[in-house]
């Protein structure tokens, strides 16, 4: 898969000419629901030969700066790659980006490549308060600048009790420490990146300061999990989580770190 930034690719054109199936969104966490658009890009891209596909997505989520991310861009990457999407494309969801009107954003993307079929949630909004569309709008608007654009509408995905699957339901079960829900929804245990900063192993055991882990952190205690080394081997693990950050108690100190899936609390 190839992973761009947004405003590079305006600039050098690599994608002007290409018939685009693509999806917008923060997909912050994936769950559940981005999967069944990233599984409908797919499709709509197979159906079509000649089409690329492309996921466009944003550095940092505008809605929970400061909260912590359910995941880094680089485990997104990872996992859009999964559904053989041709392209990740990153938008630096900055302050002059946030100012954007939907027609404003919707000529951008006429630059960037041919927009044939958009997917997106049923939720999706793009462009500032004042001047947003949703899926059915920017089509409309896509139109007036003379461009046939089908769109795709993907619906909510539903929990058994019927309670929408979102990146904000898998932010409160990671506050309440709930990671088999979480596993649920999301379709895979919580994935915690562990490049984004530095690590110390002693005696066995791995550590990891609070400051330098970027994603929300489940509540402390102990918990079970797995390990993922540089050479995306695994093994079971224990993990503690209190105020200073995370240890990973079993392993080599040879092993170098890459990521940790959380996968239930432990009962006392």
């Amino acid at each position: 898969m190839e992973v761009f930034d947004f405003n590079t690719l305006l600039l050098n054109g690599d994608k002007k000419d290409k018939e685009m199936v693509f999806a917008i969104g923060v997909f912050d966490g994936v769950h559940r629901g981005h999967q069944k658009i990233f599984e409908c890009v797919r499709a709509e891209r197979d159906k079509h030969p000649g089409y690329e596909s492309m996921c466009i997505t944003f550095s940092t989520n505008p809605k929970n700066r400061n909260t912590g991310a359910l995941d880094t861009l680089r485990l997104r990457e990872e996992y859009v790659s999964s559904f053989s999407i041709n392209s990740f494309t990153i938008i630096d969801f900055s302050e002059n980006f946030s100012k954007i009107s939907a027609s404003g954003f919707a000529s951008e993307i006429m630059r960037l490549f041919k927009p044939r079929i958009l997917v997106v949630g049923s939720d999706f909004k793009c462009g500032n308060p004042n001047e947003s569309a949703n899926g059915e709008e920017l089509k409309q608007i896509f139109a007036s600048m003379g461009a046939d654009v089908e769109v795709k509408i993907v619906d909510f995905v539903l929990s058994d009790s019927g309670e929408k699957i979102s990146s904000t339901l898998l932010r409160q079960l990671i506050i309440k420490g709930d990671l088999e829900s979480y596993s649920r929804f999301s379709g895979q245990d919580y994935h915690l990146d562990l490049l984004t900063g530095p690590s110390r192993s002693i005696d066995g055991i791995m550590t990891i300061s609070r400051e330098h882990i970027s994603q929300l952190l489940p509540p402390p205690g102990d918990y079970e999990g797995t390990f993922v080394d540089s050479n995306l081997q695994r093994c079971p693990v224990e993990i503690r989580i209190d105020g200073e950050g995370l240890s990973i108690k079993g392993l080599d100190a040879s092993r170098q770190a890459d990521s940790l899936f959380i996968t239930r609390r432990k009962v006392k």
